[in-house]
């Protein structure tokens, strides 16, 4: 089988132990992996069996899968998923609790904040991003967790928590450590899991006024908390989950 394995330069350069991880498990399972660098090189004419989606572009997996290519994960994750804003928007519309919000465009009038303190945040990861979102602060500083899902499901849980800083990014210096969901998150990874195809993904809950929240989904969720607490192969289990979905289809 052929795939493209897609990525814009700075990640790709960030992530080049990843990208030989991905051939050589793709050499033991009879993929043939191309890097596609997508803001330097148009797509390659002839279709892959299937692409892995590295970028936060839902442009480029959108026009993959006009040619009918298989794409991990889907432009919806990717449209979705990639703007905080209708991430928010989507998830509060079909009854998911997420911390309050609004957003803005940096071309209109500055909004009035009605309390402090509060994060302001890009709504997508541009380098000049033209939206964002404003959120008080989540009520529980310093912990969240990374729910890392596989095929529509929760393979592992990662908690996240810091002393020094009300952010708990692992790199940022927060502590990280396997943890087991509770019947509360459970149910509410399920209800996200229900609104999305998810090939893999990572949720992030926070807990804002004594209940977990959805703080943000990853699209293109990285792996390094999860092998430094786990001892599970995400990738080489996420490639068998990629033949095995196309073979059943």
């Amino acid at each position: 089988m052929t795939a493209f394995l897609v990525y814009e330069r700075e990640g790709a350069m960030r992530n080049r132990d990843y990208i030989k991880l991905h051939k050589q498990y793709g050499h033991e399972l009879g993929i043939d992996f191309r890097l596609v660098i997508c803001d330097e090189e148009a797509l390659p004419e002839k279709n892959p069996d299937f692409a892995i989606i590295r970028a936060m572009r839902p442009d480029i997996t959108e026009a993959l899968e006009a040619r009918g290519v298989p794409c991990f994960n889907g432009s919806f994750v990717s449209r979705i998923c990639n703007n905080k804003a209708r991430t928010y928007e989507y998830l509060a519309a079909n009854g998911v609790p997420v911390i309050p919000w609004f957003s803005a465009r940096h071309d209109d009038t500055p909004p009035e904040i009605a309390s402090y303190p509060c994060v302001i945040k890009p709504a997508r990861r541009d380098i000049t991003p033209d939206e964002y979102v404003i959120q008080p602060i989540a009520t529980t500083l310093g912990r969240d967790m990374r729910v890392y899902i596989l095929g529509g499901k929760p393979v592992a849980a990662v908690l996240r928590t810091s002393e020094n800083d009300f952010r708990s990014n692992f790199s940022l210096g927060g502590k990280v450590e396997a943890a087991t969901l509770s019947k509360d998150e459970e149910a509410l990874i399920e209800k996200v899991c229900s609104l999305f195809d998810f090939a893999l993904c990572g949720i992030d809950i926070m807990y804002h006024n004594g209940i977990p929240v959805i703080n943000e989904i990853e699209d293109v969720v990285g792996s390094r908390m999860l092998y430094k607490t786990h001892d599970i192969d995400i990738l080489k289990l996420y490639l068998e989950y990629i033949l095995k979905r196309l073979s059943d289809e």
